[in-house]
């Protein structure tokens, strides 16, 4: 059944990617005129295909919660160590927003950030040309321009649920009418999140960028807006909205949920967050979003932090954890090109 479904992981995942983009207002420097609705069909649906309940998807979450509690880690997050004569990366797995009251800071970690001459993040959200993207290559991209609304595209059954989990937040669905279903499934998962005490402002990146701007270190950056938009973007519609209709569904369950993918991260068990959010054969990813979300974007990385060995001095890199968790991870790619790596 999971290959029906984009649902639960990649809902997860989607709201912790996205949120470096939208959940403070900022993205990354990009400068593309390419645009979504062209490639959209025009259909519109009044019917319902059928869905997994509610009991269906929660134990399917559950068996995959299961394998991970099978797996314990060291303690703390997870670090990664490429060097050769005269440079040191490392590679840290994050969560883009957390908790505030969480306390996930090792010594290890800090001598690595204090160390770093460079901070590598997955998208600029600082610069000028960075707030200017995000309304070209990420708001933009997640409406629609083809005459179509959202409810235009939801089955009356979808629409029900969806509307019902929008209200539940305080935000009637008309408020979301002109949103592509991706964007309307990630503003009403990151604002269930941020209501149940989640905060952006207490995520990794953010934390870690404040420190680097204090002690003045440079910034890199291995990927632009444009490229984490169409990881959803140009998701079949049909998925998009299985995402939404299950971000809706489990919409008062998924604060709990990702409490329990922090767990898995701030123990360090790399096995349990690829079996939450980073495995092929795991809940709640179809192939295309799989491909989409990690794949693609972890093959496009691996080059990039190749040739940053060109170059003298210390290197952190600070990305989603499930980039680097899980069989098709930068680690693994990078282990599999034939270079040592310290860590799990």
């Amino acid at each position: 059944m999971k290959k029906l479904r984009l649902g639960v992981s990649a809902t997860i995942l989607a709201t912790c990617l996205v949120v470096s983009s939208c959940g403070n207002g900022e993205s990354n420097s990009v400068n593309t005129t390419e645009t979504s609705g062209a490639t959209k069909s025009k259909t519109t649906a009044t019917v319902s295909p059928e869905r997994p309940s509610k009991d269906d998807l929660l134990d399917g979450f559950n068996e995959a919660l299961e394998k991970a509690r099978a797996s314990v880690g060291p303690g703390s997050p997870a670090m990664w160590t490429l060097s050769d004569d005269d440079t040191t990366i490392h590679m840290f797995g994050t969560v883009h927003l957390l908790r505030p009251e969480l306390e996930w800071r090792s010594d290890t970690l800090d001598q690595a950030i204090a160390a770093a001459d460079t901070i590598v993040f997955e998208v600029d959200m600082k610069s000028p040309e960075a707030q200017r993207a995000i309304a070209t290559d990420f708001l933009q991209r997640g409406m629609f321009n083809d005459g179509r609304t959202l409810k235009d595209v939801l089955g009356d059954e979808d629409e029900a649920v969806i509307s019902a989990a929008f209200d539940s937040i305080g935000v009637p669905i008309d408020a979301m009418n002109t949103f592509e279903p991706w964007m309307a499934s990630v503003n009403l998962g990151v604002m269930k999140l941020v209501n149940d005490g989640y905060d952006p402002n207490s995520g990794v990146e953010s934390v870690i960028e404040a420190e680097a701007i204090a002690a003045d270190k440079s910034f890199g950056y291995l990927e632009q807006i444009s490229q984490q938009t169409d990881a959803f973007d140009l998701l079949p519609e049909e998925e998009q909205i299985s995402m939404l209709y299950e971000t809706a569904l489990l919409l008062d369950e998924s604060p709990q949920m990702l409490d329990l993918l922090v767990d898995e991260w701030a123990d360090g068990d790399i096995d349990g967050i690829a079996n939450l959010v980073a495995n092929p054969d795991g809940y709640g990813f179809t192939d295309a979003a799989y491909q989409a979300l990690l794949v693609t974007r972890n093959k496009a990385w691996v080059p990039q932090i190749e040739a940053m060995l060109d170059e003298p001095g210390s290197i952190f890199i600070a990305v989603g954890a499930g980039h680097l968790a899980g069989p098709d991870s930068v680690v693994t790619m990078l282990r599999d090109k034939g270079y040592e790596i310290e860590g799990p």
